[in-house]
């Protein structure tokens, strides 16, 4: 890791989009900040990148895609982002910081982010990637696909936050049109990614330094999952902390009670008070359980008065015992993963002080069901076994 900066600056922080998507994404929360971070465009698509109003743009894979896009093929994706591995990481040269924004399901973004993220995470930039999951309507097929690219993009980043669609679109209510829906979806997306920076590069109540960040983000396993709420004028922490615990995007507070881990980010201006941020925290503390790692900073911004927000990232884990793996002496090739388990090939932490043995189960065939599409709920592939999935291993 490159030595950091007591305070990171804005020029160091990088917000990375991927593919149509992500590109689209990263477009918008341009216009929602000044003297933001780095921003980036990255695509296969020449058309859709030369529309995009980003400066700093990267065409990858022109050799392979003649500028075409990857025509909803990973494959192609990945390659292109190989092809162009080099210029990647030059992006990333002098960045401290990446948030890798992307909507799996597609080509580009499924093939190329993890590709982009290895690229930042070899130049020494702690990785945190937004990933954006199919809608429902959006049939079996693509779920399959994102879960793939996800598995793949989860052993390349730091820490994956999964962004479901269908979630994020519940935000803006029933009654709103498909534009308003996906304006409302920008939003949180692009205020998620600003209340995580805020926190590094301005001062406020309570500051949370880089070393913490990358010690939440290292010791956090598992995929993360975020919500946003915002409120203004008299009853505003209380609007902001209803609409941030029951947002379907934490499952109506479910997934932030079983988390092991949270980060909690609140956004106010000069009226902010420190009884505000005591009952904030108060009501999502009620929703955790007693033994969470809680991490929590504020940000005090002029822009933001008589305004408070407060974002929410809760990780399924908390695992200070790992590690990262030394890069030399190489390790020998592991064993091949079972059928269906994803590779865990791109792993950079483990476990430290204890051994664990595995118990000798063989392989055992779908039989009836090997034709029967897998089932994918937010990204995982639950006819994988729960230990499997979440990398347990079982003691002889």
């Amino acid at each position: 890791m490159k030595p950091v900066d007591p305070v990171i600056t804005p020029e160091r922080i990088a917000v990375v989009g991927i593919g149509g998507g992500g590109c689209h994404a990263v477009s918008t929360m341009a216009k929602q900040w000044e003297h933001g971070p780095v921003l980036i465009a990255i695509n296969t698509d020449a058309q859709s990148l030369s529309s995009n109003q980003i400066p700093r743009r990267l065409q990858i894979g022109e050799k392979i895609t003649r500028g075409m896009g990857a025509g909803g093929d990973m494959e192609v994706g990945r390659l292109a982002a190989e092809d162009d591995f080099e210029a990647l990481r030059d992006l990333f040269r002098e960045i401290d910081l990446v948030f890798v924004v992307t909507t799996l399901g597609g080509g580009t973004g499924s093939g190329a982010a993890p590709i982009v993220a290895r690229a930042a995470r070899e130049g020494g930039s702690l990785v945190i990637a937004l990933a954006t999951l199919p809608f429902d309507f959006e049939g079996t097929q693509r779920a399959a696909l994102a879960g793939k690219a996800l598995a793949e993009l989860s052993d390349q980043a730091d820490v994956v936050i999964t962004v479901p669609n269908q979630a994020l679109a519940a935000t803006a209510g029933e009654g709103a049109t498909a534009v308003d829906a996906f304006q409302q979806a920008d939003y949180i997306l692009g205020m998620g990614v600003l209340a995580l920076w805020k926190l590094l590069v301005q001062r406020g109540l309570m500051n949370v330094d880089f070393a913490t960040l990358r010690t939440v983000a290292r010791c956090s396993g598992g995929f993360s999952v975020f919500s946003y709420g915002e409120g203004r004028g008299a009853h505003r922490t209380a609007d902001a902390l209803e609409s941030a615990l029951q947002s379907p995007l934490l499952e109506n507070g479910q997934a932030l009670a079983e988390a092991e881990s949270a980060l909690v980010s609140i956004l106010g201006g000069p009226d902010l008070t420190l009884r505000e941020v005591d009952t904030l925290m108060a009501g999502i503390r009620n929703f955790c359980r007693k033994d969470i790692h809680l991490t929590m900073g504020t940000t005090i911004d002029p822009l933001w008065h008589d305004t408070v927000a407060v974002v929410i990232v809760a990780s399924q884990y908390w695992r200070p015992d790992e590690e990262e793996e030394p890069a030399s002496p190489p390790t020998p090739e592991p064993a091949p993963a079972a059928e269906g388990t994803p590779a865990q090939s791109g792993k950079r932490r483990k476990r430290s002080g204890t051994t664990q043995g595995q118990l000798g189960f063989d392989a055992i065939g779908k039989g009836i069901f090997k034709d029967v599409e897998p089932t994918y709920r937010n990204g995982e592939d639950l006819d994988i076994p729960t230990f499997h999935r979440r990398r347990a291993t079982l003691e002889k």
